[in-house]
């Protein structure tokens, strides 16, 4: 008879519940359509998603024959689109927005929410994410939901995503600068026709190198003339350097007017590599500080011991890191057979 009368108790309290949870008091029932279903199943079904905000700042990012494009002009982060993809599949309501609070945080979200659209490969809508502010906890994200079948939503909820804690709303971001890829070029299998590398103030180091594969390698001084003897394991140790060649970021803080400025000065290096599919050249120059702001990240001479200025095919000014691209620096001295 305990046993019965334990379990009339669970199943009372359960009808309660359910009770109240159907009753008009319930602060976290809203009129109208709410809609919940913010998730993407097969985020490889997606194929374009935009993000725009209400100052009129837009990105676009495009999957063409299986690669991401930035507004149509730059090869986008391979990673931070990953990343979307992520949230898309693994996003989940954390909890609905109390009701009392519902038009205060629609109101804010009104003003201040991302748009995010989310195409299929054939271009058509499949939904739409307004992407508010973070809550009091950092630990999740307001968001409301619109579709083509039942328009937006009435409510936004409280979102999370699976296996993560914390805000959401970044992963939104409209920097054109922050999705672009700034992996230029990789030759994993060194697939490379021919290096020339230029130093216009020391015209004395510039050289050339074409690659036949293995050892067959012809190594030539800045005026084409062949160097008959030189060492093929340093060359060959060289050319390792370009299995990939990448920037760090192309947010250097400079207006249009200074990067231009920079890219009209004679760059210390130039280097332009030949393959299959045709010529890449890349530019760099050495990146100074304000005189009145060394630190110890400049040399003596306000020279940044840490990054370069760089350029990819005459494009925009990018910041490349010197432990990097300091591998590249090598004269034609370096390849020379010691006696």
């Amino acid at each position: 008879m305990k046993k019965i009368a334990i379990l009339l108790l669970i199943v009372l309290a359960l009808a309660i519940v359910a009770l109240y949870l159907s009753s008009s008091d319930n602060p976290f029932i809203t009129d109208g359509i709410e809609q919940s279903d913010f998730a993407i199943e097969d985020t490889s079904s997606v194929g374009k998603i935009v993000i725009a905000d209400r100052s009129g700042r837009i990105v676009k990012l495009t999957k063409e024959e299986g690669e991401w494009v930035l507004n149509e002009k730059y090869p986008a982060r391979f990673d931070a689109v990953e990343t979307l993809l992520k949230t898309f599949i693994n996003i989940y309501i954390q909890r609905p927005v109390p009701k009392e609070t519902v038009e205060q945080v629609s109101k804010v979200m009104a003003s201040s929410a991302k748009k995010v659209e989310i195409y299929d490969l054939e271009n058509d809508l499949i939904k739409t994410w307004y992407v508010g502010h973070a809550t009091m906890d950092k630990k999740g994200t307001y968001m409301l939901l619109e579709t083509p079948k039942y328009g937006k939503s009435s409510a936004p909820f409280i979102m999370d995503m699976k296996g993560f804690i914390g805000m959401l709303n970044t992963r939104f971001f409209l920097d054109e600068n922050e999705w672009r890829n700034t992996l230029l070029l990789s030759y994993p299998e060194m697939d490379i026709n021919k290096i020339e590398v230029e130093y216009p103030t020391d015209f004395g180091s510039s050289f050339s190198i074409e690659y036949f594969g293995e050892n067959e390698i012809l190594l030539f001084d800045g005026n084409d003339q062949k160097i008959p003897v030189f060492d093929t394991a340093l060359v060959k140790d060289y050319m390792l350097n370009y299995r990939k060649l990448s920037f760090a970021n192309f947010r250097t803080g400079l207006s249009k007017l200074k990067m231009d400025s920079i890219k009209s000065l004679t760059p210390y290096q130039v280097i332009r590599i030949t393959d299959a599919s045709g010529e890449y050249e890349f530019k760099l120059w050495p990146k100074r500080g304000d005189a009145d702001a060394l630190n110890i990240h400049m040399d003596s001479l306000g020279i940044d011991r840490q990054q370069v200025y760089a350029s990819f095919n005459g494009g925009d000014l990018a910041l490349a890191q010197r432990f990097m691209w300091d591998n590249f620096r090598a004269p034609l001295r370096a390849f020379a057979i010691e006696e």
